[in-house]
């Protein structure tokens, strides 16, 4: 079940009746692909994988990869928790912020593999950030359907700030659409940092049905009841994302010019640690006590028409 490549990564490759995907342990422990077959034909659901994701710089554009220990960015990389400055590292130029967290650039152990089940695991130890703790993936599939739980446990002695999340970079075709019911969106100011939470035609776009091609975003949206759907009329396919708390958000990315587009279940707000900070409400934080975890879990099934 697993195929070593000419860059010596080694992928995982799981399957079920319908539904196959490839996972890159060594580089983020991502979905490098996630497919639906039928018949004769093979529908990719994930942007493809890019050999470019030997390239650092390049890595976000690559298909889908884990949130951990926070959902998107930490304006300029800096945060106070429990009177502790913290400053983290930019990781990704020129980004003026800290993003993502540490999963989707780290290296996860193989602690289980079947033909349609997988566990990964990465230990995080304190370095700028100063909190140890220890991360899980698992992936099942069963028919047309795939299940993806995260968890994140605090193995330090001290409480810990923490958010989870999801990021899959989607095929985008002419006529990609997103339907999802939410209330509210974070508009952001120049550099993504969220300034003001309101109601925006956005939302009513979504309910009916968000023509990604038609609407560029980059923002987060509340009040989500933890469902979307993706359509590709083209193919004659939708896929279902289903959730539950903590994964109470969710972020759409469509930039225009590219060939993909993001719908991220997420547990916390950008920037929701200076928010918690700033006693700024909603901002989705936890506290993890030692020992504590926290888990999210995320459903995809597939449906042709």
């Amino acid at each position: 079940m697993q195929n070593t490549v000419e860059s010596n990564l080694s992928f995982l490759k799981l399957h079920s009746e319908n539904v196959f995907i490839e996972i890159l342990p060594e580089k983020g422990g991502r979905i490098t692909r996630y497919c639906l077959k039928n018949k004769d034909k093979t529908f990719e659901l994930l942007n493809p994988l890019k050999s470019s994701l030997l390239n650092k710089e390049d890595t976000l554009q690559n298909t889908s990869f884990p949130l951990i220990p926070f959902s998107n960015r930490i304006n300029k990389g800096f945060f106070t928790f429990r009177k502790k400055k913290i400053k983290l590292p930019l990781n990704f130029h020129p980004e003026p912020h800290a993003i993502h967290g540490h999963g989707w650039e780290m290296k996860w152990n193989v602690i289980e593999v079947k033909d349609n089940f997988a566990i990964l695991e990465y230990e995080y130890f304190s370095d700028e950030w100063l909190f140890p703790y220890l991360a899980r993936q698992i992936f099942e599939l069963d028919e047309f359907n795939l299940t993806i739980t995260i968890q994140i446990k605090n193995i330090g002695k001290f409480d810990m700030p923490a958010g989870l999340g999801l990021h899959p970079y989607f095929v985008r075709t002419p006529n990609s659409i997103v339907t999802a019911e939410t209330k509210k969106m974070w508009i952001n100011d120049s550099e993504n940092i969220p300034i003001l939470l309101k109601k925006v035609p956005e939302t009513k776009l979504l309910s009916n049905g968000l023509h990604i091609n038609k609407n560029e975003l980059d923002n987060l949206f509340t009040g989500w009841d933890h469902k979307v759907t993706i359509s590709w009329p083209e193919w004659k396919l939708r896929l279902s994302m289903e959730t539950k708390p903590p994964l109470d958000y969710l972020i759409i990315y469509s930039p225009t010019g590219e060939d993909f587009f993001c719908v991220e279940p997420v547990s916390n707000v950008t920037d929701g640690f200076n928010m918690m900070e700033n006693n700024i409400k909603g901002h989705g934080t936890k506290i993890l006590n030692p020992g504590e975890e926290m888990e999210g879990k995320v459903f995809f099934s597939t449906e042709l028409y």
